[in-house]
This record gives structure tokens, sequence and C-alpha cells, in this order.
């Protein structure tokens, strides 16, 4: 699927953000760098779009499903949702700034996919 370049872009930043939160979160060791990013990716498509957009394409590049990712990604849109608020603030204000777009302030952690019927 193609997307215009800026919505890649946000896509993209927002995607970097989320890894960034997992790289100073103890409990994300559990999981591998490309679980890692693969969820960043599926979590981040999840939040602009605001349902899960994960399709055949997306699981043969990243040789995960969705079912594989669902884990993590919870964890993942925790980070999010306490990313203004936890002891670690940082990650969250860099990309509050206007080099990344605002992308914090622009999207919500999307608190739909921890919801236990997804």
């Amino acid at each position: 699927m193609c997307r215009p370049q800026e919505e890649t872009k946000k896509l993209e930043i927002l995607a970097s953000f989320l890894i960034e939160l997992a790289l100073v979160d103890y409990e994300m060791l559990q999981y591998s760098p490309s679980l890692l990013a693969a969820t960043a990716v599926y979590t981040a498509q999840s939040t602009i779009h605001g349902f899960s957009e994960w399709n055949n394409t997306c699981e043969f590049h990243s040789h995960y499903s969705e079912h594989q990712l669902l884990e993590c990604c919870r964890r993942m849109v925790r980070l999010h949702q306490k990313a203004a608020t936890d002891k670690l603030t940082g990650v969250h204000r860099k990309y509050s700034s206007s080099k990344f777009g605002y992308i914090t302030t622009k999207y919500e952690a999307a608190l739909f996919l921890v919801s236990d019927s997804h």
C-alpha cells in the first residue's frame, strides 16, 4: 500500500518514538530487536489510523503475524500512555519538539490495542 510521503514520515517518527521508549524500559529486554521493530511499526500504524492495519505484506516482510506482536504491542502502548508523566520523560520531550513534528502531541496512545477483546 503506497502512502503519501508526509504520512510515511509521521509513521517513521512515531515508530522511532515508540522504539526509543522501549529502549529505556527494562521489561522490553525480553523481546528481540526484530520483534520490537515490527511492533513499533504495527503500533504506529494503528495509532495513526485508529485501527489495526497489519496485512499480508507487513507479515511477509517482518516475519511476524499480528498475533505474535500483540503482547509486545500492549506493553508499548502502555509506555506511550505514560511517556509524559513517567520517571524518564526525556524521550517524550524530544518528540514533542518541532524537529520531530510535535508527534507526541498529535497522537495519543492507541488504547484500543490493549483491550481484552483485541
